[in-house]
């Protein structure tokens, strides 16, 4: 995926913003009844690797439990290596956990896809690493830097995105206290997650916007804040004029 591509999803982050703030059951329900199209054509703008086969999957784990949520460790995605040689062919697979996803919209996916995307490219440049790193702690934490690399390569509204329809999303299934779990995980959490190596999901001042929210019983304080700092519109007009 090229930046000019992930525009057409930068010009909806404003309209996105008011719906979170004033129609949020309906849109998780469109977004649930999208998924599956979204993901499809997120993922056309990332082609197999040259001589490769690519399989990708929405589901979700067989798990003998309740309710999973966002902010649970039960709900990551992964790429991985089905076969890698000449006699069993070379095929790559990418599993999207629909419990971790199916209620975003388009631009709060792009991140997850993009994110998933850059293992896929690493594997045929470095096959045997690519494996390797389900063992070796230090070698996948370089592997997860250099994919959330190229998720900053993008827009930072789409990161944005993804986690005030995460808190949010949380809010409306369990309250405050769902919220406050997803929070606390996308900010001092998600970092050293899973072994480390990636960013962390959420600023300073967007935790703060949450405290103050929390504080008043306000969730209107935490949305405002997002709707306040959005440029997506700006940005976007100004990267098609500098095209």
């Amino acid at each position: 995926m090229e930046i000019t591509d992930s525009l057409r999803f930068l010009k909806q982050v404003k309209k996105i913003r008011q719906e979170l703030k004033y129609n949020r059951e309906n849109f998780w329900s469109k977004n649930k009844g999208n998924f599956r199209n979204n993901l499809k054509t997120l993922a056309s703008f990332f082609p197999a690797p040259e001589g490769w086969t690519l399989s990708i999957i929405a589901s979700t784990f067989l798990l003998d439990r309740g309710e999973i949520m966002p902010y649970d460790k039960d709900v990551w995605s992964f790429v991985d290596v089905v076969s890698g040689t000449e006699a069993q062919g070379h095929e790559i697979i990418v599993f999207f956990n629909k419990t971790d996803l199916e209620f975003l919209s388009a631009p709060a996916l792009l991140p997850i896809v993009i994110h998933e995307m850059r293992h896929v490219y690493q594997i045929p440049q470095d096959t045997k690493n690519s494996i390797l790193s389900t063992i070796d702690d230090e070698l996948n934490r370089e592997l997860e830097k250099d994919a959330d690399a190229e998720v900053r390569n993008f827009n930072d509204e789409f990161r944005k995105e993804n986690v005030i329809e995460k808190v949010l999303f949380c809010f409306d299934k369990k309250g405050w206290s769902g919220a406050k779990k997803m929070v606390d995980y996308l900010y001092k959490e998600s970092k050293d997650a899973f072994g480390g190596g990636y960013d962390q999901e959420m600023t300073k001042a967007e935790y703060e916007a949450f405290s103050e929210a929390s504080e008043e019983k306000d969730i209107d304080i935490f949305i405002d804040f997002f709707i306040k700092t959005d440029h997506s519109e700006k940005d976007s007009e100004t990267k098609e004029k500098l095209d």
